[in-house]
């Protein structure tokens, strides 16, 4: 094979690798607001395993795999002036001033980190993140086409050029850092389900959310939603709906607690209450006797067949193909799945204030960031001498 489809090889890989750590930054950015994996997925297993954050949600590993591949890829993009004289000394001189081997050497140790962490997701996390494995796979790629240039042009004094030109490189790179990143803020809003929408007050932003009081994610849901919602006063029409799951052995209890104070006017009180507390049989007992609601009525509608059925309705509220897992929350045209981060629910709320935005499905977007990658590629070629 000619040396310079090595090259190719070795770009084009390291391409692709940047291309999903640059999807993957953003999932890991807020995995409730991605759509290039769910919460159930191998993405999501991976995310949360101990290598994949560094003190903060914006210094991840997909961070630096990004950081890796813009680096390999302004490597294979020298040309080394000093050719003659490293051919001619050799040595470990010879490392920096001969691009093939610095490229090999760089690829070569990304290759042997990426089936590293190939063994990792296989052997300790037990799942495997679709977009990790085209990353890790593509920077082996990158370390085998790297090694097969490296042999191609042994001896050479004059290493032939890539078809594209450095700035065409730097440019494509751009384009598949920002095309994850500038998804998010075109992309089509979820539809909201006929039976959400129905429960919209005109004139309001409206957050409904599908909440179950032992849910963890549920409860810390609580603590970050409520001084949020605060700021926006009477703007907001909240609702919340209880889906008590079975695997939670008190969350049926709670519900059951919810919705009895709220029927003496103290849901959200009693809200506050069930999602601080370790929940028990007695706890919740001891939640509603400290709201002082009418111990009969609250006894008889505890254990009454119209709660069991109304928490039945509110279960059935959420469309069964719509239930992707708790805590769930529509706000205006968005749909939130999972806890968020205080800027996803910000710009939520924000969002629903704005008049619709334009946007674009999915498919155009895919055939606009290729057609912007082809005319780089078109205006950055090298033309014959």
């Amino acid at each position: 094979m000619p040396s310079r489809f090595w090259l190719l090889g070795a770009q084009l890989c390291t391409c692709l690798a940047l291309l999903a750590s640059a999807a993957l930054y953003v999932h890991y950015l807020d995995p409730a607001d991605s759509d290039f994996c769910g919460l159930r997925s191998g993405c999501e297993a991976a995310r949360r395993s101990a290598f994949s954050y560094f003190g903060s949600p914006y210094l991840s590993l997909p961070l630096f795999s990004m950081l890796a591949q813009v680096a390999l890829l302004s490597l294979s993009l020298r040309r080394g002036k000093a050719r003659p004289q490293a051919l001619a000394r050799g040595g470990a001189a010879a490392l920096w001033a001969l691009p093939e081997l610095t490229l090999f050497a760089a690829a070569g140790l990304g290759g042997v980190l990426a089936v590293a962490l190939l063994a990792y997701q296989a052997f300790v996390i037990g799942a495997f993140c679709w977009l990790c494995v085209i990353a890790d796979a593509s920077v082996i790629g990158a370390a085998l086409c790297a090694l097969g240039w490296a042999g191609a042009v042994r001896g050479q004094e004059q290493l032939p050029p890539s078809p594209l030109r450095p700035a065409a490189w730097l440019a494509i790179a751009a384009v598949l850092v920002a095309a994850p990143l500038l998804w998010n803020g075109v992309r089509p809003e979820t539809p909201v389900p006929p039976s959400i929408r129905a429960l919209y007050v005109p004139g309001k932003i409206n957050v409904i959310e599908f909440a179950d009081f032992e849910c963890p994610y549920c409860r810390r849901l609580h603590a970050l939603l409520k001084p949020v919602l605060a700021q926006y006063g009477e703007r907001v029409a909240f609702q919340r709906y209880l889906i008590p799951l079975p695997i939670h052995p008190h969350a049926e209890l709670a519900a059951r607690a919810g919705l009895c104070a709220a029927a003496q006017g103290k849901g959200e009180a009693m809200a506050d209450q069930l999602f601080g507390i370790e929940l028990s049989e007695d706890s919740i007992a001891r939640a509603a006797e400290a709201l002082r609601l009418d111990p009969a009525r609250y006894d008889a509608c505890m254990g009454s067949a119209q709660t069991a059925a109304e928490l039945e309705r509110q279960a059935a509220l959420l469309p069964e193909d719509q239930f992707k897992g708790l805590p769930t929350m529509f706000i205006g045209s968005a749909m939130i799945v999972g806890l968020p981060s205080e800027l996803t629910l910000r710009d939520a709320l924000d969002r629903a204030l704005r008049p619709p935005r334009a946007s674009l499905s999915g498919p155009v977007y895919v055939t606009l960031t290729i057609l912007a990658l082809a005319v780089i590629a078109w205006l950055g070629r090298r033309r014959p001498a």
